[in-house]
């Protein structure tokens, strides 16, 4: 174990370590397998109370990390980390976290595993609750090497499906977690190692296909439509930005990097600093800047390929989801309320105490 630690800290002391992931890092970047070392943080109470507050005011971005299996909260408008522990360290559920999102009646969290073969569900205190999907357990005739999740309109949850029998899929289940079959058939139009699936506003899904290495497009039914685009060679998260481009974080290949493109699925940049590389998670911020991950942390990048600013380092990063503000409808840990609310709160007890002890001695 000492020598895996020092050889992960000489990894991390290599400023261009991820530009070009080797043979071997994709192969574990495909099956989910790596020897991280890991620790046991504890979580922060003060953390926790930002980032519930942050989640009731403006939402929460959760991103899961690998090196502690645990799942990190951020904030929308600036990237900044609010509560590394939001779900707690727990290796005993969780051995590849991959992507968290709310649950469709916002009363807890669902965080898809690669290795466990599941999606795991915790409350809003990040306690685990047990397997969502598939309801029943583990079923690797349904779920195998599980990726990128997503929730229909419908509520229904999406998950890509890389291995095993029903592989090169993407199983839909109920708002249970009842395996209702596939949303996109095996294969269909050529898909090949599904990595993500993303619900477009125009009604149509991209999945991206490691191996296919495409941007398959379907219609809300999971009908194939088209490739939206090729891509060399390893598309990992799909986000669409509010001017209706597509953002790809692309973990290797001659076009390793934060692809963009149009909405036509024209190409229009690719951005990826020298320091960075093997790009797993993308969300565009409010500034124009790009937040993306990788095995070293959580960066912000600019559109001319800077690194504006690491948020995190150290920690495996994976897929970055938007949790919107919407009241959440399960009784969220107390307290709940942002921290400029509470201290509005406390300011006007105290105001209160003291109009009262001046009517007093008056």
């Amino acid at each position: 174990m000492k020598n895996k630690f020092i050889s992960f800290m000489l990894l991390l002391a290599s400023n261009n370590i991820f530009a070009n992931p080797t043979a071997q890092e994709i192969e574990d970047e495909i099956t989910g397998f790596s020897s991280e070392p890991q620790t046991t943080p504890t979580p922060d109470s003060n953390s926790r109370l930002i980032a519930m507050g942050t989640l009731v005011d403006s939402g929460l971005l959760l991103i899961p990390e690998s090196t502690n299996d645990r799942v990190m909260a951020f904030d929308p408008m600036t990237g900044n980390l609010l509560d590394a522990d939001f779900i707690p360290s727990d290796p005993t559920n969780l051995s590849t976290p991959i992507h968290a999102i709310i649950s469709s009646d916002r009363q807890s969290f669902l965080v898809s595993d690669q290795i466990d073969d599941a999606v795991q569900q915790y409350d809003l205190n990040g306690s685990y609750m047990g397997i969502f999907a598939p309801a029943g357990g583990v079923d690797n005739s349904i779920l195998d090497n599980v990726r990128g999740v997503a929730l229909d309109s419908s509520g229904n949850l999406l998950v890509t499906v890389g291995g095993g029998a029903n592989d090169d899929s993407v199983a839909q289940f109920d708002t249970s977690g009842n395996y209702t079959g596939n949303f996109v058939a095996n294969a269909s139009g050529g898909l090949d190692s599904p990595f993500d699936i993303y619900l477009r506003t125009n009604s149509q899904a991209l999945v991206g296909g490691i191996t296919s290495d495409a941007l398959h497009s379907y219609d809300i039914s999971g009908n194939y439509l088209s490739d939206f685009s090729p891509i060399n060679t390893f598309p990992e998260q799909i986000f669409e930005t509010n001017s209706g481009n597509i953002l790809v974080a692309n973990f290797s290949g001659t076009e390793e990097g934060v692809v963009e493109y149009d909405s036509a699925g024209n190409q229009i940049g690719i951005y990826d600093p020298a320091s960075l590389g093997g790009y797993r998670g993308v969300y565009e911020l409010p500034n124009g800047n790009i937040l993306t991950t990788n095995g070293s942390g959580v960066h912000e990048i600019d559109r001319l390929g800077n690194v504006v600013e690491t948020k995190i380092s150290g920690v495996s990063a994976r897929f970055i989801e938007y949790v919107p503000p919407a009241p959440v409808a399960a009784p969220i840990p107390v307290p709940m309320l942002s921290l400029n609310t509470l201290i509005m709160l406390i300011l006007g007890v105290v105001g209160i105490v003291i109009i009262r002890k001046s009517v007093k001695f008056n």
